[in-house]
């Protein structure tokens, strides 16, 4: 199992971590992604804004991972965590290493047909997140990506 520390993003933890949430790496375990942020937006009073853009974020990460990594990862783990007013995702996957943070930016000058596919993803979670950071630790790929709430 990862080691999950975010205290070393925002210091002390006001609130446990949940279990993190362990899944093969098939889109048709995406629903579970979803429920867990759900579950955790209800516990802790989130709005719709903020609980879209942490469901934005996982649902990106974890796409990524089930289409393309090679070799396929066999296993992802998600968690997320509060403290005082910020939500922190960590998502782990056992693929080779990728490093989603030093994706180029898109150029979202030009209009949207002549744009190359992809990369609005790792774009949005850059625009919407207060932290978004990457590590490779024990054969894993781990993302760590704060938001702070709006109450």
């Amino acid at each position: 199992m990862i080691r999950l520390r975010p205290e070393t993003i925002h210091g002390p933890m006001t609130q446990p971590v949940q279990s993190p949430l362990r899944l093969r790496p098939e889109l048709t375990e995406l629903d579970h992604v979803v429920g867990y942020i759900e579950t955790f937006a209800d516990q802790h009073g989130l709005n719709s804004g903020d609980t879209y853009a942490l469901t934005l974020a996982a649902e990106e990460l974890f796409a990524n991972t089930v289409n393309h990594s090679k070799p396929p990862a066999t296993l992802v783990e998600f968690s997320l965590a509060y403290s005082g007013d910020t939500a922190i995702a960590t998502y782990a996957d056992d693929a080779q290493p990728y490093d989603p943070t030093q994706q180029a930016a898109p150029d979202t000058s030009l209009p949207a047909e002549m744009r190359p596919i992809g990369g609005l993803g790792v774009h949005f979670i850059r625009k919407t997140m207060e932290v978004f950071q990457y590590a490779r630790q024990d054969g894993r790929n781990i993302v760590t990506f704060t938001r702070r709430l709006k109450r």
